[in-house]
């Protein structure tokens, strides 16, 4: 699936770090299937969504098909940018270990 963009809009610094930090819904979305979308995500991305490529999009929450569909396309208009914009990201990467089995006494 390949989609052209005919006008290329610079992205706030928020939307690109928001992206790029939930790209794993964007790899849920290439594997075939999503699941566990919190509500508050799914705002986020339809305000992107709207923001860039589509001021009058609604989108229906509970189709998950709805859902993966408006997903690749964000990230496909996302990937299409120049790559100083993309490299523009702040990779803040946080480092949770959890601990395994039962708490000791």
């Amino acid at each position: 699936m390949e989609i052209l963009f005919t006008k290329t809009i610079q992205m706030k610094q928020e939307h690109l770090d928001y992206l790029e930090k939930n790209i794993a819904n964007y790899h849920m979305v290439q594997s075939g299937y999503v699941r566990n979308l919190d509500l508050e995500l799914l705002q986020m991305y339809e305000h992107i969504y709207r923001a860039y490529l589509d001021p009058s999009f609604v989108l229906t929450k509970w189709c998950s098909n709805c859902v993966m569909d408006m997903i690749k396309r964000i990230y496909a208009y996302y990937l299409s940018l120049p790559q100083e914009q993309v490299q523009q990201l702040t990779h803040e990467v946080e480092v949770t270990i959890k601990k395994r089995g039962r708490p000791k006494k």
